[in-house]
């Protein structure tokens, strides 16, 4: 599955390059951020990520991101060391618009695609329980500025993401037909990150 959507937003990529070869332009984004879900009492996480673009105009840009946030917490019990920890992995197609193309670029966004989740538990350090990887589609609307130094830009954003529960409650998503809308998980988060090639410059 997750080698699928990675094939199908590569050839969504390589379309869009091809129809617009007179423009297009590669870029690599590398961020870090933390984020925090909307659960009462829920601890703020950090992760990071890398995106890759293809500028079809100096204004308009697809392509497909990665990103990990991680979670963990130690506990003494009785002298006896437990540990536990969880993954969230987006991997999402993406879609960016500038407002401009100065040294000052608003922009909105969104990312789409598929959200991979792990956990683990350790009692002094060995593993007592490991969950299988469970998937759920997700959408997370962006929006955020990026400041360009020619072709180079830092970039300071606000993400909020949408992972939509599984209708038969399995573990896997398996197709777009089993999305759950009615059952969401919902956080916010703020990236910084960096773009090497910057579209229109």
């Amino acid at each position: 599955m997750k080698k699928q959507l990675i094939l199908s937003l590569a050839v969504f990529a390589l379309i869009v390059t091809a129809t617009s070869a007179s423009f297009a332009q590669f870029s690599l984004g590398l961020q870090g951020g933390i984020a925090k879900s909307n659960v009462e009492d829920s601890k703020t996480v950090a992760g990071g990520g890398v995106n890759l673009r293809v500028f079809a105009s100096p204004q308009f840009a697809v392509g497909v991101a990665g990103k990990i946030y991680a979670d963990g917490s130690d506990y003494n019990v009785a002298g006896q060391k437990l540990s536990t920890t969880g993954t969230l992995t987006p991997v999402t197609g993406t879609v960016d618009y500038f407002f401009t193309e100065g040294a000052i670029r608003p922009y909105i966004g969104g990312d789409a695609g598929v959200y991979f989740s792990k956990y683990k538990a350790k009692w002094n350090g060995e593993t007592v329980l490991e969950s299988s990887k469970h998937s759920n589609f997700g959408a997370a609307p962006r929006a955020g500025l990026v400041f360009a130094f020619g072709n180079l830009g830092i970039q300071v954003e606000g993400i909020y993401h949408f992972v939509f529960g599984n209708k038969n409650h399995d573990s896997e998503t398996g197709s777009p037909n089993n999305i759950d809308f009615e059952s969401t998980s919902k956080f916010g988060g703020v990236n910084v990150g960096i773009i090497f090639g910057l579209g229109g410059k």
